[in-house]
Formats: C-alpha cells, sequence, structure tokens
C-alpha cells in the first residue's frame, strides 16, 4: 500500500497534527520524556496492575513449573529474586531492569521470544511501577524478602473479604443478563440433594430448577472470566468453579452454598483449568492443567499438598474415588494415572486408549474406574488387576464427557450428536436420543425422584432435561428443553476515536436534521430508489471503513512516538554514564 493511498483519508487538521509531531526537535522530545519519566515516579504503580501482563505474556514460560532462565515471574517475590543471570528489575532504574528493556524491544534477546512487542499502554505500566519504587510494597529495593512479608501476610484476608472477580462489588449474585445468542454451555453440575443446577454462561454461572425448568434471576458473578468447570462436593455444601482466561490465568473459586459467601479460592495457574474434582469431605480438592500436572490442595490453609508431573499432555479428568483414598486423572493423549491421595505416591498407570480421557467415573466400592475417551470407546479397568475389563464402542467420533447416575448408571454424550444410558454389566446400550447438535455435557440429577432423570447439553446452546431414555430410535424421548434467555439486538455499528484524534478535533461539525417530506413514488421509480438506497449504503460503508483505519494508523503513530521518546532517554542515560566513566578514568 502507497502512501498517498494509506494517509489519504486523513483530514487537513490530523495531517497538520501529524506534521508538527513529526517536525518537533529531539532535545524536545527529551524533554518531554524526562518529564513524563519524572510525572511516572510521582505516580505510584502497584505490583497488582503489573501482574496480568505478566501472566499474559511471560508467566507461561517463566513459571514454577517451567522456569526459562531460572526466572520465575508469577509472584512479586520471585520477580524481585530475579535470575540466574542477575536481577530483573531495580527501583528507578529503566536501563538497568531488564523486565524493561527486553521486554520494549531495547536489548536483545526480545521478549516475549518470535512475537510483536507488547502493546505501549503495558509497557507503560511497567515502566511506571519500576521508576515509582517496585510497586511501593519495598522500602528499599535491596531486600526483596522483607518487601513480600506484608504482602503475604496480608493476602489470605482479603481472599477472605473480597469476591473473586476484579470489580469492588461485594455481590455474590447478579442480575442474569439474557444473551443475544445462545451461548455454548461447556459446564454444567446438578447439586445432589436440592433440585438446582449450575450452568455455566458468559462470565456468569447460572441456576436452573429442575423442578419448574426455569432459570433463576440472579446469578453467579466470576468478572470478566470464562467458566470452564463446575463442580458440587458430595455433601452440596460447596460449588466449585473453574474460572480463568485462556493462555493467561485460572483458578478454582469457592462458593459456600449455604450462606452464599466466597471462600479462598484454590490455586494460582497460566492458563485455564481443565478439570477439577474434591474428596467427599471437600478437604482435598484436584484441578487438572494444560502443563500437564495434576495438583491437589488442602482446602483450608489453600496450600499445595502434590504435584503430579507424569502427564505427558493436558489433564482433562480428575476424579476422586468415594472413599477418598485413590485420585485418578486422564490427559489429552490417552494416558490414566492413579495416585495414592495421602501420600501423593503414584499407584497404577492404565494404558490403552489412543485418545483423550474426557471422563472418570468410579464405581461405588472403588473396585472399579470407568473411562471414557475421544478414541469413542468406553473402557471398565479393574483396580486389582489393573487392567481392562471391558471396552465398549460408545460413540463413533468420540465420547465428549462421561457420568455416573444415582444407582450406578453410566451417561455418555459424543460428537455424533448421541446421548446415551449404558448398562456396564450387559456391555450394551440401554437409552439413547438424539441432540440437534453435538452433545457436550451431561450429569445425572440426584435430587430427583426419577432414577432416569439426567441433562445435557450441545453445542447449539441448548439444555434438556431427560426423564428417561427410549430403547429404539423410532421412540420420542420424555425430555423438556430450555433455552438461555434471550435478548436479540439489532447490529449496531459504532466507532470509537482514539485520544489523538480528539485532541486534534476540538469541534465536531454538526450535521444538519434532515427534512423529510412525505411524497408518493410514482410508478417505474421504485427500482430507482431501491438503487439510490444501495448506493448510499456502500458510501457509508467506504466512509467508515477509511475511518476505522485513520483511527488505527493515529495509534500505530502515538505508540511509534513514545517509544523513540524512551529510546531517547535511555541512550542519554547511557552516555551520561559513559561520561562518567571518562571522568572517573581521568582521574
Amino acid at each position: 500500500m502507497s502512501y498517498y493511498t494509506k494517509f489519504s483519508c486523513l483530514t487537513p487538521k490530523l495531517l497538520t497534527y501529524l506534521v508538527i509531531a513529526f517536525a518537533a526537535s529531539s532535545d524536545s522530545l527529551a524533554q518531554t520524556m524526562s518529564s513524563a519519566a519524572s510525572d511516572s515516579s510521582s505516580e505510584k504503580v502497584s505490583f497488582d496492575a503489573v501482574q496480568p501482563i505478566l501472566r499474559k505474556h511471560c508467566v507461561r514460560c517463566h513459571n514454577e513449573d517451567q522456569p526459562r532462565g531460572d526466572l520465575v515471574l508469577s509472584s512479586l517475590d520471585k520477580v524481585l529474586a530475579g535470575s540466574s543471570s542477575g536481577r530483573v528489575v531495580v527501583a528507578g532504574k529503566l536501563d538497568e531492569s531488564p523486565l524493561y528493556t527486553l521486554t520494549a524491544h531495547l536489548d536483545i534477546p526480545k521478549m516475549p521470544p518470535n512475537k510483536p512487542q507488547i502493546p505501549q499502554r503495558e509497557l507503560n505500566t511497567i515502566e511506571r511501577w519500576i521508576m515509582s519504587g517496585l510497586a511501593d510494597e519495598t522500602n528499599s529495593s535491596s531486600m526483596p524478602q522483607e518487601a513480600t512479608k506484608p504482602s503475604e501476610t496480608a493476602k489470605p484476608q482479603e481472599q477472605m473479604s473480597k469476591p473473586p472477580s476484579a470489580a469492588t462489588s461485594q455481590a455474590v449474585y447478579g442480575p442474569l443478563r439474557p444473551m443475544p445468542q445462545a451461548p455454548l454451555i461447556r459446564a454444567i453440575a446438578a447439586h445432589p440433594s436440592e433440585s438446582m443446577v449450575a450452568v455455566a454462561g458468559l462470565h456468569q454461572v447460572a441456576i436452573w430448577n429442575t423442578s419448574t425448568a426455569t432459570f433463576s434471576s440472579q446469578a453467579i458473578e466470576v468478572g470478566e472470566r470464562n467458566v470452564s468447570v463446575l463442580r458440587f462436593s458430595p455433601d452440596g455444601k460447596l460449588l466449585l468453579i473453574g474460572v480463568g482466561i485462556v493462555g493467561e490465568s485460572g483458578t478454582v473459586l469457592v462458593l459456600d452454598w449455604a450462606t452464599k459467601q466466597w471462600l479462598p479460592s484454590i490455586g494460582e495457574e497460566t492458563d485455564n483449568i481443565q478439570s477439577i474434582d474434591c474428596n467427599a469431605d471437600a478437604s482435598q480438592i484436584a484441578i487438572g492443567t494444560v502443563a500437564r500436572t495434576v495438583k491437589t490442595f488442602d482446602r483450608a490453609t489453600q496450600k499445595e499438598l502434590h504435584v503430579h508431573r507424569k502427564h505427558t499432555d493436558w489433564v482433562l479428568s480428575v476424579a476422586y474415588s468415594h472413599d477418598g483414598l485413590l485420585l485418578a486423572s486422564g490427559d489429552r493423549f490417552g494416558g490414566i494415572h492413579v495416585w495414592d491421595s495421602e501420600s501423593g505416591n503414584a499407584f497404577a498407570t492404565l494404558r490403552g486408549h489412543t485418545g483423550g480421557v474426557t471422563g472418570l467415573v468410579w464405581s461405588n466400592d472403588g473396585n472399579q474406574l470407568v473411562s471414557g475417551s475421544l478414541d469413542g470407546s468406553i473402557r471398565v479397568w479393574n483396580m486389582h488387576t489393573l487392567e481392562s475389563d471391558k471396552q465398549i464402542a460408545a460413540h463413533e467420533r468420540g465420547v465428549l464427557s462421561l457420568a455416573g447416575g444415582p444407582q450406578g448408571s453410566i451417561f455418555t454424550t459424543g460428537r455424533d450428536g448421541w446421548v446415551r444410558k449404558w448398562n456396564l454389566e450387559a456391555s450394551k446400550s440401554v437409552g439413547q436420543s438424539k441432540l440437534p447438535d453435538e452433545a457436550i455435557a451431561v450429569c445425572g440429577i440426584p435430587a430427583s425422584a426419577n432414577p432416569e432423570s439426567f441433562i445435557c447439553s450441545d453445542a447449539a446452546g441448548g439444555l434438556y432435561r431427560f426423564n428417561g431414555l427410549p430403547n429404539s430410535e423410532s421412540e420420542n424421548a420424555d425430555r423438556t428443553i430450555v433455552s438461555w434467555p434471550m435478548n436479540l439486538q439489532k447490529r449496531m455499528f459504532a466507532s470509537i476515536a482514539p485520544a489523538a484524534l480528539k485532541r486534534v478535533s476540538k469541534t465536531e461539525p454538526k450535521v444538519p436534521a434532515a427534512r423529510w417530506k412525505s411524497e408518493e413514488v410514482p410508478d417505474g421509480r421504485d427500482s430507482n430508489v431501491a438503487s439510490d438506497l444501495e448506493e448510499t449504503r456502500r458510501a457509508l460503508a467506504s466512509i467508515e471503513q477509511s475511518l476505522e483505519q485513520t483511527y488505527r494508523t493515529a495509534e500505530q503513530l502515538e505508540e511509534s512516538a513514545a517509544r523513540l521518546k524512551q529510546m531517547i532517554v535511555l541512550q542519554e542515560a547511557r552516555l551520561k554514564q559513559a561520561e562518567l566513566r571518562r571522568k572517573a578514568n581521568r582521574k
């Protein structure tokens, strides 16, 4: 694209602004950047503002599980501890802080590797944090251990009093928000004794009453995070909610179901959580991670008990035996490992599946473990012989979920859209029904008077309550269909000008209101009117596209100007240091 084509849509005022900006002398740029640096040093920025940036761009490689370069950036004390090469941040000194110079691409190696520079506004946040004395958690940058003690002691109290969302509101519940289209329901969980089902929505967990087949007007708020897993504790006292942002963060929120209060959250991962389970009294919580590990936590203290690292791929499923003695986990490669929950020692490795293990269910006596896989099969494992006693072809295109019913029954859903109930002793299906799209999640309803009752969801956003499954494909299933509350809106186009354009256009031109006069359109002119309307729409679309391009160009120029200013300041600082060294050598 030529410069003429790229900037032909710019207004004269905007062109004037750009020319003035690039015609500024280097001395004025340096003075501006120096004053900005002094302003940033006076503006206090805490590590809480920097931590999300590190999680988004850095922690995936620099964490406890993968400390590349012996550097961990998941917490303040780890950042202050530095790496094997030395310190990565020095209070008030940008040029001596590799955390800044490498991410700003002012030094080598550029970070993140093989990726473009992180956004300028995030670099500015890191800069202000360093220039303001490393988050105010410490009075001296040379004493990182003393700096972390107050924050460590205060953190549990903050977790007890604050909700898990980033918002300042203390409310657990908020109004259930209607959606413009049906959401993809990936996680559902039924309460063991109440006619309530937790349903994962967009940044919310909805509560569905299975007796009335209606959603509650209030939903559980989880902040600007996605819900990946839901699990009720066996006694129904707790609801575990796996939330996070893909590639950035993941944690387990713990809700006291009786008091409707948040309890301290469990785990701080660098990616979303794949699976959750807890033992009978919920004293232990296990999570499966994208980092190929299974972690168990003491719920009372939130401390990590064991970390299991034998998996070779994402851990898609975890399940405690009913007595809580064993913990099973399955990964995306098809491997299943069984662990002693108390000691953390490996108990068994079960091989046989050729696809990801999407579900695990223990028998009531703990002698058998049932697994479902993306290879399309169900396997029944004998925990005495540690061999697969049975292998059943369940779904042609893969088992997406597997759940146990109140009386030992097994339900599965598959990519083929079928939901099926199984008699494992006879190794056959005893009921099935076809959904409109891929059947995603399934779980039984323990509180229902009918042991055949269960719920499931499909990829079209439908939620289904079954009171039993027919044995024949020709029979109709007794089911109730419930959809998420909808709020259909017309599509609208909105453009937001960046700060640069707002500074240029102090006064916006007023568009005179159109004057309409009702008149009859003569016969034969309908086609001309339609043609004019279509041409006007095309002209409007072209102008809007040019306007968007103008905004993007202005934002890129702003970032480039800020980057040049930073480079000038660093280069001037290096020249001053070199001059001081020369003077010292002369003496």
